[in-house]
């Protein structure tokens, strides 16, 4: 089941917008493969590149790739997916159901507002239109959240790996400073005299 981790901003390819999204397909070996999916505005059919654009160990991983995903290279993935005469069926499998999830979302938000006002009539129609509303809610919390864990666990990669460049700059430093203290001693140290001992008449 894929799983979406990260949302970019729109691109322009020849007067046509598309929405990018980084999403992630669990492998049964564990591994994930990361794939970037193009959605054109006002709906379409959505396409991608002919294969995976990365294999990670986790999904945290995973994460982290999808954050630091350049501008430029989105509009070379987007590029070579316009290229492409067929989708591949994995698309059609992820298209088929973002959309299916989407009509169906707006099926029941239609639903629970035609209930909500037959709900003076009707209290029990009111109390299902209200249980709906609450379900529509949490599946959008659990989608939010999802999205709010990924983006936490990558800013805590980037702040260790910070935090590990400065330490090494830090130790890099301070040998440095030792080595020029000890040069410096060495090169101002006395050097020792020897006395001649004079001879007995």
């Amino acid at each position: 089941m894929f799983q979406r981790i990260q949302q970019y901003e729109l691109i322009d390819a020849d007067g046509l917008w598309y929405r990018p999204w980084a999403y992630g397909d669990p492998q049964p070996d564990g591994m994930w493969h990361g794939w970037l999916i193009f959605f054109p505005l006002g709906r379409g059919i959505a396409i991608a590149p002919p294969g995976p654009e990365t294999t990670q160990s986790t999904v945290t991983a995973l994460a982290v790739w999808a954050a630091g995903l350049s501008h430029v290279y989105l509009e070379g993935a987007l590029d070579r997916a316009l290229e492409l005469a067929e989708q591949p069926p994995i698309i059609a499998r992820l298209t088929d159901a973002e959309y299916e999830a989407l009509a169906d979302a707006e099926r029941l938000e239609q639903r629970a507002e035609v209930e909500r006002t037959a709900a003076d009539l009707d209290d029990a129609a009111a109390r299902a239109a209200r249980a709906d509303a609450e379900r529509i809610r949490r599946e959008r919390l659990a989608t939010e959240s999802t999205l709010a864990a990924a983006e936490k666990e990558t800013a805590k990669v980037e702040a260790t790996l910070h935090e590990q460049a400065a330490r090494d700059a830090r130790a890099i430093a301070a040998d440095a400073d030792r080595r020029r203290r000890s040069a410096h001693a060495e090169a101002t140290a006395p050097t020792p005299t020897r006395r001649r001992a004079s001879k007995k008449k």
